[in-house]
């Protein structure tokens, strides 16, 4: 526990030092005005008790009304501070919420490819962006209560002691029984919280597929609204479950700590009552004690929650900093700790030798021993079965997975000396699982060239290089128009349609190497064949690299790679592959009768 505590303290201190990052005045003003707001209440009590006091002997007019003054400025004195205090609290609020999610956001972009497949990050990350919008502003605030309950405490317990010595025993002891009850509890919340974050993500994607739009089509065809709902409903049952128990004990435990310091509380105001019906104190020093007496009380066990929560906060918190601790990309760097200086502007020659690769965690080989070399000009077809490393492998050669084991050489250098921002620089990808962002059609496209974001004519001309310049003049606004249905005013596309802007996109950069991947999955017969006498212009003098299943379209390529269980089981240019190997001669005609099956299915389609 004693550990557990220490590494709480740092959370805190760490907290600490990353608001005063974000900004040092805030929090400077709002400390000074919670001390003052904590010390007007006993100005104003110790006022009201010399009015009750004067009325008592009768200390005249005169003594009175100047004491009634001085109660108008201090209750107004409180209410401006009051009203400064939300004023700057919700300013701050407001301007944390924003920079801590901004630097989450900007952690994700340390972050390697590899990580976001990495199911431990994945959860801090989701915990962090939990707690990002709550915690650093609750710890911030529970440090201002500590604060000013514990001024608050001190001054009420003076008067008190000053009265009756004993009462700082009672006003002492129960408070710290009761927080170390509380801590116990807040430990069982939290490790209940962090060991179920596996099972609250799989919450949010059961209710993420229930609610989105690319989704719900497959969900209603196939009658899984009935099976998801109840995987969700039994998920949310344990939460509940869980959340009671914590919530029984903690109230069972507040009844009984409450009733003590009422009953100790009533036995405080019971002793001064009997002392001034015994004329030992004055009416109004009798309303002290008892106003004092409720004030150290509420002080005590706003102190002592506020402590609890504060430790609470921070257990929480340890999310935010291990997330924002995390190691950033040093990968880029050499061994000297040098900046990579090599620089790639054109690819003259991509070689790879006896390349293997295995994902984290697992002993299987994805690719095993590839070998195949690309020059400028090439085309390359790589073909194979679901699962046979083809899209790992573009992944590679796009920097993706780094921790790969053989050599593979750009020019003759090494990829791993490359920086990613040149690297990525020279690359056009578009993958599979292609993203249909819900913005404007220009944003859509542009977005393969985020500098030539507002040049209408590239981006028209990369339209038209990926045949999407027909289907995007006939929507209400044309390049303007909001694509998708999540925001207002937004037309759905096609899966063709996604797919054309998503080649626009990849046409939008002055690449040296296209790699598309299953590019032509979603178009229609026509359409393909436009795309791809457009695409053998454009690229002639590049490199490009096609991942397909269509054999069909192979016959474009130069070159042929087709991969197997992650191994290249032959490679050459197709009329080669046709005459020599039996194999894959075999998986072109098969491929050739089913891709003919599906195009008189599409076409059927198509001109209906």
């Amino acid at each position: 526990m004693k550990i557990k505590c220490k590494v709480c303290l740092d959370t805190v201190y760490k907290i600490i030092k990353l608001l005063l990052k974000y900004n040092k005045i805030y929090p400077i003003v709002l400390f000074i005005i919670a001390i003052i707001k904590s010390i007007l209440p006993f100005l104003s009590l110790i006022n009201t008790q010399n009015i009750i006091n004067s009325i008592q002997k009768a200390n005249g007019l005169n003594n009175i009304l100047m004491f009634m003054i001085i109660f108008v400025i201090l209750n107004t004195c409180s209410l401006f501070f009051n009203s400064l205090y939300g004023y700057f609290f919700g300013k701050y609020k407001e301007l944390l919420y924003l920079k801590v999610n901004q630097d989450i956001l900007n952690k994700t972009n340390d972050l390697e490819y590899v990580d976001f497949e990495n199911n431990e990050i994945y959860n801090l990350l989701q915990r962090a962006e939990m707690e990002a919008g709550v915690r650093p502003i609750s710890i911030f605030s529970s440090l201002i209560a500590i604060i000013t309950s514990s001024i608050t405490i001190i001054s009420s317990l003076l008067i008190l002691v000053s009265w009756k010595s004993w009462t700082l025993i009672g006003f002492i002891l129960l408070p710290l029984f009761a927080f170390k009850y509380y801590k116990s509890i807040g430990n069982l919340e939290y490790n209940m919280i962090f060991n179920r974050t596996e099972y609250e993500r799989k919450s949010w994607y059961i209710s993420h597929l229930l609610t989105k739009d690319n989704s719900i089509k497959e969900i209603k065809m196939l009658n899984l609204f009935p099976f998801l709902i109840n995987k969700f409903n039994n998920l949310r049952k344990m939460f509940y479950k869980e959340n009671i128990k914590i919530l029984k004990r903690k109230s069972i435990f507040l009844f009984i700590y409450q009733f003590c310091n009422i009953a100790f509380m009533c036995f405080v105001v019971l002793v001064a009552m009997i002392e001034t019906i015994g004329g030992k104190l004055m009416l109004g020093t009798l309303m002290t004690y008892i106003n004092t007496t409720s004030k150290v009380d509420n002080s005590i066990n706003l102190f002592s929650n506020t402590l609890f929560s504060l430790y609470q906060d921070s257990l929480y918190a340890i999310n935010i900093i291990t997330f924002l601790e995390l190691p950033r990309n040093t990968k880029e760097k050499n061994k000297e700790g040098i900046e990579s200086k090599a620089k790639l502007n054109k690819i003259e020659t991509i070689e790879f030798k006896n390349v293997s690769f295995k994902y984290p965690k697992q002993n299987i080989y994805a690719l095993k021993n590839i070998n195949f070399s690309i020059k400028r000009g090439d085309t390359v077809a790589i073909v194979g079965e679901n699962g046979s490393g083809k899209s790992t492998l573009i992944k590679i050669l796009s920097g993706l997975y780094k921790e790969y084991e053989g050599t593979i050489l750009i020019n003759g250098i090494e990829l791993k000396r490359f920086s990613e921002s040149n690297l990525r620089k020279i690359l056009s990808v578009v993958f599979q699982d292609f993203n249909n962002y819900q913005f404007t059609v220009k944003d859509n496209i542009g977005f393969g060239n985020i500098k030539q974001l507002n040049n209408f004519e590239k981006i028209k001309e990369a339209a038209r290089d990926a045949d999407a310049s027909q289907f995007i003049a006939n929507l209400p606004n044309g390049i303007n128009q909001q694509v998708g249905n999540w925001f207002d005013n937004g037309v759905q596309l096609s899966g063709g349609q996604w797919q054309k802007l998503a080649l626009s996109r990849a046409f939008m950069k002055e690449a040296e190497i296209f790699i598309l991947d299953e590019p032509t999955a979603a178009l229609d017969p026509l359409s393909e064949y436009s795309f791809f006498n457009s695409f053998i212009k454009k690229s002639r003098t590049k490199v490009s690299i096609i991942i397909t299943h269509r054999f069909s379209n192979v016959k474009i390529a130069s070159k042929i790679i087709v991969l197997k269980k992650g191994k290249i089981i032959c490679q050459g240019c197709h009329d080669d592959l046709i005459k020599n190997n039996v194999l894959y001669n075999e998986m072109y005609n098969l491929s050739n009768i089913i891709e003919r099956r599906k195009d008189n299915e599409k076409n059927i389609i198509f001109y209906s």
